[in-house]
């Protein structure tokens, strides 16, 4: 769209505002700025729409003074686009916020808070799936609220959702964002159906209907007894009809019962910032069926950055107790590129990394780089990487460098497999393993290359290991929070340093945000420094 001079466009709004006023259906005209990309155009409020819970539904809910009160006559209204729907804090409602519409580019639709106290509450009563239903939704946000959605009586085991996105036609949805919004007590279980509730569960039931530039943000999720947030069903479907541009950004997840962020049918998907915590913790006395990892997707070329994922639970029953509750995962049937960059991973009790073996013909390159991990894999053999073995030895381009690997018991590159497993095309190069005692499952095929290994035994056939304290600031002293990992820079006079070999594209950065040169051996770790 094409901007206006700003003078032209103050004139354009006063003259739309006194055309509104004139006709009477107007109580604020103002301009909504998307703060994030993605969320493209300017949006002029036509309606703001005012909901209390001491209201009254036969008032025309255009001001506080005479707003709706139930939830109810909100979903039987038909809103245009611009409107704005506002919740009064410091109110709760029982039921389901149901939101059919849609607004445009340039006039958004909003569903917000207004008032001053806490963020308005809406509790779904288990008569439907969910607590916020969003249908066909383009250039909507909805934000600001508060959703929980309990159940007072099990069995039955029934799918239950805090906010669920859903498409029932096809064609193209653009610009939802869901942010800001505490979402907690969701309790459907997952052994019912695991790929159909979530704290936050966007889904297409239809072959050809997607969201475009979706964005997730700033949400905080809590005690959800199946995923905390979900992308897709697991059903496969037309990569051309993925939701396409999707960012899940700056959330917090504490305490679900499988997985934390979990991505399907979706491309170019960028995830940051978020923090998972204590996946697999919030099972409500029932064996899950597999918690893969705390945050992992298949979408279609996938970049997972600046993430902090802990505390993942191995509560898999048999014949699984042995598999899976890593952090990250590169998984069967992922097209395109994933690249796990810039994270710290701890205390997962499944690992670090889970690689299931093929991805599928359409998977091009994983990449797992400057990432911190510390403790993972302490629940099951200090296994930090879990490998399935790559099927008629097929190569599967996976580069893992520039990592630092902290464990003080063990660390292990496990083969699933048992040692019958083979992984042509994963390489570790200009990593940093510290910890006591290592094992390296399948030397013959996984390659490592300038890996620094203190205290334990190198890898076989890494020829230009460095076997020496790397000098860290001060190695396991990382806690909760991104900001507590200063203790893995390296020291002057460290050997890691420029000691790693040359990667070309190798991001511009390191973990601690300084530049890495595309020219000059860099130092191995996740921090790089000069000498």
């Amino acid at each position: 769209m094409k901007r206006q001079k700003k003078g032209s466009l103050i004139n354009t709004a006063c003259l739309l505002a006194t055309v509104c006023l004139f006709l009477g259906v107007i109580t604020s005209c103002t301009r909504y700025l998307p703060e994030v990309p993605g969320v493209p155009g300017d949006t002029l409020t036509v309606r703001k729409y005012y909901v209390d819970s001491t209201g009254n539904d036969s008032s025309d809910g255009l001001s506080p003074a005479t707003a709706w009160r139930t939830l109810n006559k909100v979903n039987s209204v038909t809103f245009s686009p611009g409107d704005n729907i506002l919740f009064k804090r410091g109110c709760s409602w029982t039921g389901t916020l149901s939101i059919k519409n849609a607004g445009t580019a340039t006039a958004r639709i909003v569903f917000g808070a207004y008032g001053t106290g806490a963020k308005p509450r809406i509790t779904g009563n288990n008569s439907t799936l969910a607590a916020v239903m969003i249908q066909n939704p383009k250039y909507l946000t909805f934000e600001n609220f508060e959703i929980s959605h309990p159940r007072a009586v099990r069995p039955p085991d029934i799918s239950l959702c805090g906010i669920y996105v859903a498409l029932s036609e096809n064609g193209a949805y653009p610009g939802v964002v869901i942010r800001n919004n505490d979402i907690h007590d969701v309790e459907g279980m997952p052994i019912f159906n695991r790929h159909m509730q979530a704290g936050i569960f966007v889904r297409s039931n239809v072959a050809q209907g997607y969201l475009d530039s979706l964005l997730i943000e700033g949400n905080n999720l809590e005690r959800c007894s199946s995923r905390g947030i979900l992308m897709g069903d697991g059903s496969n479907k037309d990569t051309g009809y993925y939701n396409n541009h999707v960012v899940i950004r700056n959330n917090t997840i504490n305490q679900t019962a499988l997985e934390g962020i979990i991505v399907y049918t979706a491309k170019n998907v960028l995830v940051e910032h978020n923090k998972v915590f204590n996946a697999g913790a919030y099972t409500l006395g029932v064996d899950m069926n597999i918690v893969l990892a705390g945050l992992w997707g298949r979408g279609k070329n996938m970049t997972i950055q600046y993430n902090e994922v802990a505390y993942t639970r191995l509560t898999n029953p048999v014949p699984y107790e042995s598999m899976d509750s890593e952090a990250f995962d590169i998984d069967l049937s992922t097209p395109g590129y994933t690249i796990i960059q810039y994270n710290y991973s701890h205390d997962n009790q499944g690992g670090f990394f889970l690689h299931m073996g093929d991805p599928g013909p359409d998977f091009t390159y994983g990449i797992v780089r400057y990432n911190i991990s510390q403790n993972d894999g302490n629940g099951f053999e200090h296994r930090v990487f879990e490998l399935h073995g790559h099927p008629n030895g097929k190569v599967v381009p996976i580069s893992v460098y520039n990592n630092t690997f902290y464990n003080d018991t063990k660390i292990g590159v496990l083969d699933r497999a048992g040692g019958a497993g083979v992984h042509p095309g994963i390489a570790f190069h200009n990593n940093i393993f510290y910890a006591p005692q290592f094992r390296f499952d399948d030397p013959e095929n996984i390659g490592y290359d300038h890996n620094l290994y203190y205290t334990g035994m190198k890898a076989a056939g890494d020829v230009n290991a460095v076997t020496a304290d790397p000098l860290l600031q001060a190695a396991g002293t990382g806690a909760d929070g991104m900001t507590t990992l200063l203790g893995y820079q390296l020291k002057a006079g460290s050997p890691a340093i420029a000691a790693g070999v040359l990667v070309m594209d190798n991001g511009g950065r390191d973990f601690f945000g300084n530049p890495v040169s595309a020219t000059l051996p860099p130092a191995m770790g996740a921090h790089q420094r000069g000498n």
